[in-house]
């Protein structure tokens, strides 16, 4: 039988993460039971401070794991979705996941449980910290109920939280603009930074979206930012591994040219590689900095070289055709 999404390959891990259970919560009734404590204070013997401590969030990571290796069996197939063109502004194209998302609900990830997945590792670790001190209060018999108890929960909720926050291995359910590209800098946050150029109106993004049965995917995206020259352009920004390559934009001249090159410019003082080529039949015109992986991302997040390798592609166009640049006007909020 088809199935837009397979959920088939889930069944092969519902028996380790049982396992897993059983031998987590097993471990547990085996140092706190069958290895009864010493008497209190245990603040003061370093290794069980240790074990005490780490235990719940010790479970967590492990439940962590079998829950995200389940989620990542969950396959597509989306052979039999109709595609439709669609294009819409930056700031809006991140809705278009969460648009009748029955349909796909939390195949690319949901954010709301990831954020509860690390609020509840770092509970583990508080709570079992606690438990250091509490067991001295309480006693090494009830103290090692609530620690098996913990244990076993804590091993279920790491299951739980990262299978409904953790995403598939497939580009279909997922926007990668949010991708984190450096330690401080997504894709989103380049193309907001691009999005300020003197030079560029807006950008937008020209995807298609796929509807079945049970399934919507979202496909083909390229980020195109408009121009406010006239003729008004639209200039390709390249999102696929732009933290190798850094900033690069491409424009496809309507018309064919005659002309074909790869040479190195300079850009404010930055060596640039200008490519005038054709692909399927369509010419292009391109600029990207030619400088290493951390050279690269540094200009990422630099808006001055993005803005910079704007105006150096306009520059190139203009060779090859009338290009007028018209600075944007930003709206301004009235006074009144």
């Amino acid at each position: 039988m088809y199935e837009e999404i397979d959920t088939s390959g889930e069944a092969k891990w519902i028996l380790p993460t049982l396992i897993g259970f059983l031998v987590v919560v097993g471990l547990a009734i085996v140092r706190f039971f069958v290895i009864p404590l010493e008497d209190p204070p245990y603040t003061d013997q370093w290794d069980l401070v240790l074990i005490i401590g780490i235990s719940p969030m010790g479970a967590c990571i492990l439940g962590s794991v079998f829950g995200a290796l389940r989620k990542m069996a969950i396959k597509l197939n989306p052979e039999r979705l109709e595609f439709t063109d669609e294009v819409r502004k930056l700031d809006d194209f991140g809705k278009v996941y969460y648009e009748g998302d029955f349909k796909s609900k939390g195949l690319g990830g949901d954010p709301g449980y990831m954020c509860f997945w690390g609020l509840s590792m770092i509970a583990g670790l508080i709570i079992g910290m606690v438990m250091v001190f509490w067991m001295d209060a309480i006693g090494a018999f009830i103290g090692s109920i609530v620690m098996v108890s913990l244990v076993g929960i804590m091993y279920m909720a790491g299951v739980t939280l990262a299978y409904r926050g953790g995403y598939i291995p497939s580009k279909l359910v997922g926007n990668p603009l949010p991708v984190r590209i450096t330690k401080y800098l997504t894709k989103q946050n380049v193309l907001n930074s691009i999005n300020e150029c003197d030079l560029v109106s807006e950008i937008i993004v020209r995807f298609k979206v796929g509807e079945g049965q049970s399934l919507k995917a979202v496909d083909d995206i390229h980020v195109m930012a408009v121009t406010s020259t006239e003729p008004v352009m639209e200039i390709e920004i390249t999102i696929e591994k732009m933290e190798n390559i850094g900033p690069e934009y491409t424009y496809y001249v309507p018309e064919g040219l005659s002309t074909r090159k790869e040479e190195r410019i300079d850009v404010d003082g930055k060596k640039t590689i200008l490519i005038v080529d054709e692909i399927d039949m369509k010419s292009f015109i391109r600029v990207r900095y030619d400088m290493n992986r951390m050279r690269a991302r540094w200009n990422l997040g630099t808006e001055e070289s993005l803005c910079d390798l704007m105006h150096a592609l306009v520059d190139e166009i203009a060779k090859f055709m009338p290009v007028t640049k018209i600075p944007k006007v930003e709206d301004s909020a009235s006074s009144e």
